[in-house]
């Protein structure tokens, strides 16, 4: 099969002022993700959705700025081009930076020897498997902890700067590794399946700037709907006089206090106007299996506990397995375009055109096996045995897959998978005896990859690529426009978390960085290392559950055309909370506008509605962005759409 003809020629948007610009904001967000993650209270996520609310609200903010430039120096003015680029830029910071990633990392990094006391013994479970090389020198912390001090000490950056170094490496090469597996499958998702992409349709358009998105009546009417609801929220927080239309931090909860009603746990009904917006791009069938599948989850809650007194129920597992299965159905349904690959590889002459890649395939192969090598030396000389790096590469990559295929098929508005990483599932399939000491002091080091899996590296650069594809942007070029933003960008983010909490004091901030080490190391280490079980075979056949039902609803959906349960639906609120789940309402508020439309309206109505629902995607994150700029740049609370 031959490739679409070569983009190699396209030049447009890797430029000179497109990268300085990008780079200013990259330390810009930087900044701003920290701030917001830690300083703000409550914290304000700007990377929790699959959408970042920074990269947009930056994306709108230059905009604006090139409108005004261009009536200057038309001839000057950012092409629409440049303006991805220096989105792109912007999004590959974010994968980094913020509360999903960096506050996870650096919390990790300074708890272990500091909190070591003689009732926990962590001198003696796992101290002597924690390389020197991972963590910041203990004469470095003080001020770390209780503020009032410059991290620009020399004694501070002395103690800093290895863990820096060492980690900043661990991310650009592990980034990097994902982008070649990115580079392998694209073709085979973006052109062969042609998946939707929805999470790039509002960027796209606001960047290209057709007349037919700005001077779209419907587009601003929805805009102004949003703007509206989150302007007058906004001015209620500062001025409590000014009334404000409360749509969210609704539940019903209250509402079921006796037994065995009270198993349903937490019921959420909150409405989001850009969940709701988002939700409009999702296919019916998909957005109508996520709210039926937490609604049939809650109903068991009752029946299985409420009714017949069960304990544990393993949701979380159960959420596991499908995540995997998704991974690994992913994997297969591209068998034959990796045999290709394979194949390109070893001929001399090439079976296939890759000209129009990211990267020539035997580059991008070459690159996911140094890579993975790289990252197994790093984790055996840290301490790992092979076996361990072999179930954590696996587990990584299969979950990385799965969130993947998800936001390119899908574009969930969010796809949180709260603490479901290659540790703990390691720990339910072999149990903490069989995993050993050593691998799970280390993977424990690497759970800042996986705790929520919501600003994950993967579908946003195979994004990136879609974006360049649609916009005749030179795919090989970005993908070291990427990298710079990657590595840059985690120097920014190490930056602007070290100055805000030598300044500060990481007791007092408001954020979770505190809260991630006891975490990681007093409710998880600690407790696998006191009590080393062997395998969870409840565990174990939750995830099995959670993996067959996954196979059986793709199976159904490619057997019968009626089939009306997409698995991904269920995947996305296997666990009945997090993510998808948390947001379930405004995406049964979605899927109803879009029935009614489409059912009573026909397809016609549907086409017209569109920028409707992008005006209220963008109208949600222009000034919900606004309000957390504005708390940022002026050291004060402001209203916050939503908090953990």
């Amino acid at each position: 099969m031959k490739m679409p003809k070569s983009n190699a020629s396209f030049t447009s948007g890797i430029t000179l002022r497109a990268l300085l610009i990008g780079t200013l904001l990259v330390i810009g967000n930087a900044y701003w993700l920290a701030y917001a993650a830690e300083m703000i209270q409550p914290q304000f996520l700007l990377n929790f959705v699959s959408l970042f609310f920074n990269a947009l609200f930056t994306l709108f903010a230059v905009i604006a700025f090139n409108v005004v430039w261009k009536k200057f120096a038309p001839k000057h003015a950012l092409t629409a081009q440049e303006l991805l680029v220096i989105y792109i830029m912007v999004v590959m910071v974010s994968t980094i930076g913020g509360h999903s990633m960096m506050t996870f990392l650096i919390g990790t990094l300074a708890h272990p020897f500091r909190f070591a006391t003689i009732e926990n013994e962590w001198a003696s479970l796992f101290w002597r498997y924690i390389p020197t090389w991972f963590v910041p020198e203990d004469y470095a912390l003080d001020a770390y902890f209780k503020g009032g001090l410059s991290f620009y000490l020399p004694k501070h950056l002395r103690g800093w700067m290895v863990p820096i170094l060492v980690w900043t490496g661990f991310v650009a090469l592990l980034w990097f590794t994902l982008i070649c597996l990115n580079s392998i499958i694209r073709v085979q998702w973006t052109e062969r399946e042609k998946l939707a992409y929805p999470i790039i349709q509002l960027p796209l358009q606001m960047a290209q700037g057709r007349k037919s998105f700005y001077r779209n009546t419907t587009m601003w009417v929805g805009f102004s709907v949003a703007a509206f609801i989150e302007l007058l929220a906004g001015l209620s927080h500062l001025f409590p006089q000014v009334p404000a239309i409360r749509l969210s931090s609704i539940s019903i909860t209250h509402l079921f206090t006796d037994k065995p009603w009270n198993a349903v746990g937490w019921v959420p009904l909150s409405i989001y106007p850009f969940i709701i917006g988002l939700t409009f791009f999702v296919p019916l069938d998909i957005s109508m299996s996520a709210w039926f599948f937490y609604l049939f989850g809650k109903a068991e809650r009752v029946v299985r506990t409420g009714m017949l007194g069960e304990g544990e129920l393993y949701f979380a597992e159960r959420a596991g397995g499908a995540w995997l299965a998704v991974g690994i159905l992913a994997l297969w349904g591209t068998r034959k375009h990796l045999r290709d690959v394979i194949l390109n590889c070893l001929m001399t002459k090439k079976a296939y055109d890759d000209s129009n890649e990211p990267m020539p395939y035997r580059v991008a192969v070459a690159g996911l096996i140094l890579g993975s090598i790289g990252l197994t030396l790093f984790s055996v000389k840290a301490g790992m045995s092979l076996g361990g790096v072999l179930g954590f590469i696996v587990i990584f990559t299969l979950m990385a897959l799965g969130v993947t295929r998800v936001r390119a098929e899908f574009g969930p508005p969010s796809h949180e998978i709260l603490a479901l990483d290659p540790a703990r599932l390691m720990v339910v399939t072999f149990g903490a005896r069989f995993v050993g000491t050593g691998n799970l002091t280390i993977i424990s080091f690497y759970y800042w990859l996986n705790r929520l899996n919501v600003s994950h590296p993967m579908p946003n650069q195979l994004e990136g690529f879609k974006l360049a594809e649609r916009a005749g942007i030179n795919s090989r070029k970005l993908v070291w426009v990427m990298m710079f933003a990657i590595v840059i960008g985690t120097l920014a983010s190490f930056w602007a978390f070290l100055y805000l909490l030598y300044e500060t004091g990481a007791f007092a901030v408001h954020g979770y960085v505190i809260g991630i080490g006891e975490e990681v190391f007093g409710r998880r280490l600690e407790r696998w290392l006191n009590n080393p079980t062997g395998p969870n075979w409840d565990g174990t056949q939750s995830m099995g559950i959670g993996a067959g039902m996954t196979w059986i609803l793709y199976f159904l959906r490619h057997k019968f055309i009626w089939w009306p349960f997409h698995p991904i639906g269920y995947v996305m609120t296997a666990a009945t909370w997090g993510g998808l789940a948390d947001f379930w309402f405004s995406v049964y508020i979605g899927w109803m506008i879009k029935v009614i439309i489409v059912s009573i309206f026909g397809l016609r109505a549907h086409q017209r509605a569109i920028p409707f629902f992008l005006g209220l995607v963008m109208g949600d994150y222009v000034f919900v962005g606004g309000w957390a700029l504005i708390g940022t740049l002026f050291d004060m609370p402001t209203y916050v759409l939503w908090s953990p």
